[in-house]
């Protein structure tokens, strides 16, 4: 699944891009009118405590694929590229600067709402050309919904936002209309601000939206020290962990994936899985066999595992379990699965 980050011209996407994939911002400025993609890990602080626990050979923390649009300029050439890549998106990560947030933020929703619009009275004009030909029920169903959507759109609400039926849900999702994509907004602030949780909590719930500020030169600072100095650094700072570690695991959720872990002296890894997903397809994940030939999962919580500080004594309190097909993993679960190819 991919994470599109795009903002409005100097907002400091090309710098958050640069430190989520470690590509050079120098190569990054190259090609502005380029899409650029990249890999990210979450930091995961249970995966670093599991490693604490194992001293693995080797550790994974899950990743997700970011890709970065030209700046969100409408007069711009690289205009019908931006809402393509946008229509593609499984998630977008609009980044402001925090001197103009809110209005910046409302123009691009506003945008994307426009393009909705568009669409949804396009595939009403297609419906009532195809009921004079030939009347159908499931047309009739369709152009019901549209006017659902339209009359929202034309009110300025978000399709996000509306209650939707199952079977409404996955028709929509065939139009890929905009305003049904989870958004992440990150708000680029000052330094001298990044410690106001008031700007988190004034934006995030002005447009019900995930929201995380940062400031950009920061976070470059706190990413350019190697361990020891990033910690006193932070210490000094009185920043708990990096706020780039804090935005990947929003938008983690956001595409609606957990983690469940697998753990051992060899490796030490977080799998990124569906939210709602089965024990047999938490299996998939890692190999395809572990799904089709599924006998059992074992299974024990994190902080079950964290606070008896070893499977052995977690086993002796009766907290390791045994699964079948019919479960539904859950994040924080550690995993190892039984099965018969």
């Amino acid at each position: 699944m991919k994470v599109t980050v795009l903002g409005s011209p100097q907002a400091g996407q090309q710098q958050l891009f640069s430190l989520l994939t470690g590509i050079a911002l120098q190569t990054i400025q190259e090609k502005p009118l380029e899409v650029q993609t990249g890999i990210c890990e979450v930091k995961d602080g249970r995966v670093t405590r599991l490693i604490q626990l194992y001293n693995p050979k080797k550790s994974t923390y899950a990743r997700i694929e970011y890709l970065l649009l030209p700046d969100f300029n409408l007069q711009g050439p690289a205009k019908l590229s931006i809402f393509k890549q946008i229509k593609n998106a499984d998630e977008l990560c609009w980044v402001t600067r925090y001197d103009n947030a809110e209005a910046d933020i409302a123009s691009f929703i506003s945008e994307l709402v426009i393009q909705d619009l568009m669409l949804a009275e396009k595939r009403l004009g297609t419906i009532a050309k195809d009921q004079k030909r030939k009347f159908s029920e499931q047309n009739e169903k369709e152009k019901h919904l549209m006017e659902q959507c339209k009359k929202a759109l034309e009110e300025e609400k978000p399709l996000q936002k509306m209650s939707f039926t199952d079977e409404q849900t996955k028709l929509l999702k065939t139009y890929q209309f905009l305003t049904m994509k989870p958004i992440v907004l990150v708000v680029n602030v000052p330094e001298n601000k990044i410690k106001d949780q008031g700007i988190t909590k004034q934006i995030g719930e002005k447009f019900s939206l995930p929201c995380v500020c940062l400031s950009v030169e920061l976070e470059q600072e706190i990413s350019g020290l190697d361990q020891t100095d990033r910690v006193s650094f932070m210490k000094e700072m009185g920043i708990d962990e990096p706020a780039i570690d804090k935005m990947t695991q929003l938008t983690f959720a956001g595409l609606g994936l957990i983690s469940f872990f697998t753990v051992g002296e060899d490796e030490v890894r977080a799998w990124p899985l569906r939210k709602g997903a089965l024990a047999p397809e938490a299996g998939s994940v890692i190999h395809s066999d572990i799904e089709k030939g599924f006998v059992r999962a074992e299974m024990c919580k994190y902080d079950d595992l964290i606070s008896a500080g070893s499977e052995a004594k977690l086993k002796e309190l009766g907290k390791h379990y045994l699964k079948g097909k019919d479960y539904q993993v859950e994040d924080g679960d550690v995993l190892s699965f039984r099965f018969n190819v």
